[in-house]
């Protein structure tokens, strides 16, 4: 007996035709059609976003990255609208001073609802305003006057390491450089330093921005998630995702600061925000908390791990630490207690290469800056490449090619910057062009007077149990490459 099927059954299998058709007709687009289908890369990231999301949340995106180009060029496709660029010529043109390309989608995850967000405000013109509303602070000039201040929370970290080097006992050195980096923004922004290196805890702070870096990496490439999230999932369920810190705890833990400062003189870098106001009328209060949310929650954990990764390769290089040490003694006339100026450090220029070839080797930041292709596109490598792509360079793709760098790109030699000044125009730790990170030249004293301080102060020893966890192969997944198990001894240095 013939037993008719639902009425639904053939609409379903109508429907179910037309997606099958649709799919098919979208794989063979972008393999074969697209603008993109020339350029080499992994199959699944030919079709979905899913892939480069996944990348970021396994934790070991950057170094899969440089093994893709190692594979298939200078250009690697890493989406259905995005290339991974480590050729030289077409980096210089993405990240340009003039005619910027503007930052990508995915820098909206982490603006969030902020109407003033320098370091992910995609809009050109209004980033530009926004810059030079804060911008004197954050300059040279501006950045030696709070030296003073960085010496005393200098002094206070030598103290505290002097400790362990009476006792020679095995400690985390990189749980205290990242102690001072985090003092070092309280200092500069408000003034003060937290209090962490002279209680020797972060008060579980740093655990809070790393989970938070770690929400940012993969939600970056799952923005369909995040408004879910947001729209959906948050007003009837609460936050589950911890990025939401940056515009919850810390936004509050900087407005206490800044409410704090507010009709207070001073030189520190709300002070000076607070001076133009007065004058000018902006920035206003918003603005300049929002902008201590940024110094207080990305300010200290790139500059700690830029430091980690330079002892670590000093402590395994001697002949550089060696080296060093003894540029250090010529240009340095008070080197042997351990402090010395911005100017002496200025002079040393080995001390100089160190800090550019452990950054080099070593940056800080995990992802691919991605920046949108302008209408007009361009050409990369002879390929005409549309309006709207996206495109972006990893700093950890960019500081290993050796048309650049060398046959050596994988050794720690500082050498190769006193040997050569082109290779400066592809140094990309602090970004490039119109986005080079507004606080670099206070990561780059406060690196360079604690590097130069510990070299001559003590003698390193590296424990039998020192662990970075991304050498080891276990990359703490973040937007940025976290190290832990800096483990050293260490004891006063004889100085003739």
């Amino acid at each position: 007996m013939y037993v008719q099927p639902p009425q639904a059954f053939p609409a379903l299998m109508s429907f179910l035709g037309i997606l099958a058709a649709g799919a098919f007709t979208y794989v063979i687009y972008q393999y074969v059609f697209s603008p993109l289908a020339a350029f080499p890369g992994p199959l699944v990231a030919k079709f979905t976003k899913i892939w480069r999301a996944y990348g970021m949340y396994k934790g070991t995106w950057h170094r899969d990255l440089v093994d893709l180009h190692r594979k298939y060029g200078p250009v690697v496709r890493i989406g259905p609208n995005e290339l991974s660029v480590g050729d030289p010529e077409a980096f210089r043109q993405i990240y340009r001073a003039s005619k910027a390309f503007p930052k990508g989608a995915c820098y909206s995850v982490i603006q969030g609802t902020r109407p003033f967000d320098l370091a992910n405000e995609r809009n050109e013109k209004i980033h530009g305003a926004q810059r030079r509303l804060v911008a004197r602070p954050y300059s040279m000039d501006s950045t030696k006057r709070f030296e003073p201040q960085i010496d005393v929370l200098l002094d206070t970290l030598l103290r505290q390491l002097d400790g362990f080097a009476k006792t020679s006992q095995v400690f985390d050195l990189g749980f205290w450089i990242q102690l001072y980096a985090f003092d070092v923004i309280g200092t500069v922004s408000f003034s003060k330093p937290f209090g962490f290196v002279s209680s020797g805890s972060d008060n579980a702070i740093f655990e809070r921005i790393q989970k938070a870096m770690d929400s940012a990496a993969w939600l970056m490439h799952a923005r369909w998630f995040f408004k879910l999230h947001q729209n959906v999932i948050m007003p009837v369920f609460g936050n589950w995702l911890a990025l939401n810190d940056r515009h919850g705890y810390f936004f509050q833990f900087s407005k206490n600061e800044v409410e704090k400062r507010k009709g207070q003189p001073g030189k520190d870098i709300v002070g000076q925000l607070f001076q133009a106001q007065a004058v000018g009328g902006q920035p206003n209060d918003l603005a300049i908390t929002f902008m201590m949310t940024t110094n207080v929650f990305a300010g200290s954990d790139t500059t700690a791990i830029a430091m980690r990764a330079i002892f670590f390769n000093l402590l395994q290089n001697p002949s550089v630490l060696m080296k060093l040490r003894a540029d250090l003694h010529k240009q340095c006339s008070g080197s042997s207690s351990g402090r010395i100026s911005s100017n002496e450090a200025e002079s040393s220029p080995y001390l100089q290469a160190v800090i550019y070839e452990g950054l080099r080797i070593f940056p800080s930041v995990a992802f691919v800056l991605d920046r949108d292709v302008p209408p007009e596109g361009m050409t990369i490598r002879g390929r005409y490449i549309p309006g709207g792509t996206v495109v972006g360079t990893s700093p950890w793709v960019i500081h290993r090619v050796p048309e650049i760098w060398g046959s050596d790109v994988e050794e720690f030699r500082p050498e190769r910057w006193l040997d050569e000044e082109r290779i400066g125009r592809f140094f990309f730790a602090f970004g490039g062009g119109t986005r080079t990170c507004i606080g670099r030249h206070i990561s780059w004293l406060e690196m360079e007077k604690l590097i130069a301080a510990l070299v001559m102060r003590y003698d390193f020893e590296l424990a039998d149990d020192a662990k970075i966890i991304e050498e080891c192969g276990r990359a703490m997944l973040s937007a940025l490459v976290f190290l832990k198990g800096l483990r050293v001894k260490i004891s006063p240095r004889q100085v003739d």
